[in-house]
């Protein structure tokens, strides 16, 4: 496609790709910034003070921060430590509220806040199934293993959100991990977030084939609802493998020499002090285990 033929035409002219064709958000920001007129002044559309404002809005929002992934692999660790060497509900507490502010701090507000209230449903159906008698006890215990691994979850959700591949790759290389290992933590960072887009595709797919996913469905129809829902994802989840792997090898990740990274990785104030936080919640959640505090 020429050029020419759409940014220098009249602007009184209709397009030959239709009449509200606006240029678009690449082509707008390059033709302003070398003085030819913006989208208001070419075509004075609706479309065109929207994706000015949205511009102004995206503007006005400061760059998230992001937590260095060493510090985030490490944070893991400790977390899981903390809420399984101990039964106290209070380390819980404490591991929740740091992820929560990490993610906060990262600009995740949203993802936090949900991320707590799963985790506060949680301690509720703990607390009603060990107040319900005996046969409901087992059904508690489960529950409560789930809420202890959602503090790690939590913070590896944050991490998978703000993290990019080549830092991850450097970081993990940073610490002296083996390349196969780093491999597969790389794969796995970008897998996760995948799967969720390819649920979201099925998704789509069964509403539109009027197929749309509902509890109750799901409870007249089970069999129904796996074999539409698990069997396409099953299915697409063989060929991301395949797509994850090919373009990590593209990208040289089994080389035999040390790379390099684009990103500059560095621990900040903000990552030292979220590190000591763990690891003295950790330190007080061993203590709590072992007796020495009551």
């Amino acid at each position: 496609m020429d050029n020419n033929t759409t940014t220098n035409r009249d602007p009184g002219k209709p397009s030959a790709y239709g009449a509200n064709t606006t240029p678009s958000f690449a082509c707008t920001a390059t033709l302003e910034s070398a003085g030819a007129p913006g989208p208001l002044q070419a075509s004075g559309g609706a479309a065109a003070k929207v994706s000015v404002r949205a511009r102004e809005r995206a503007a006005a929002v400061p760059p998230a921060h992001c937590i260095d992934p060493r510090v985030s692999l490490i944070c893991i660790l400790l977390i899981s430590l903390s809420t399984f060497a101990s039964a106290s509900v209070a380390v819980e507490l404490a591991a929740v509220g740091g992820c929560a502010l990490a993610g906060i701090w990262c600009g995740r507000l949203s993802s936090a806040l949900r991320w707590a209230a799963v985790w506060a449903v949680l301690f509720v159906l703990c607390w009603l199934c060990a107040h319900s008698g005996v046969v409901l006890m087992a059904v508690g215990a489960s529950f409560a293993m789930v809420r202890r691994m959602l503090c790690a979850f939590m913070m590896a959700a944050n991490m998978v959100g703000t993290t990019r591949t080549g830092e991850l790759a450097y970081s993990l290389q940073r610490l002296g991990l083996p390349k196969r290992v780093s491999a597969a933590l790389c794969v796995m960072l970008r897998f996760a977030p995948t799967l969720g887009q390819e649920f979201g595709a099925v998704l789509d797919a069964m509403k539109v084939r009027g197929i749309a996913l509902s509890p109750a469905r799901v409870l007249r129809h089970p069999v129904q609802v796996i074999e539409n829902l698990l069997v396409p994802v099953v299915g697409r989840v063989g060929i991301v493998a395949d797509e994850l792997a090919n373009a990590a090898a593209v990208r040289g990740i089994d080389a035999p020499n040390r790379r390099t990274s684009y990103y500059e990785l560095r621990i900040g104030v903000v990552d030292a002090l979220l590190l000591v936080y763990f690891v003295a919640l950790a330190g007080v959640s061993v203590a709590l285990g072992a007796g020495v505090l009551a």
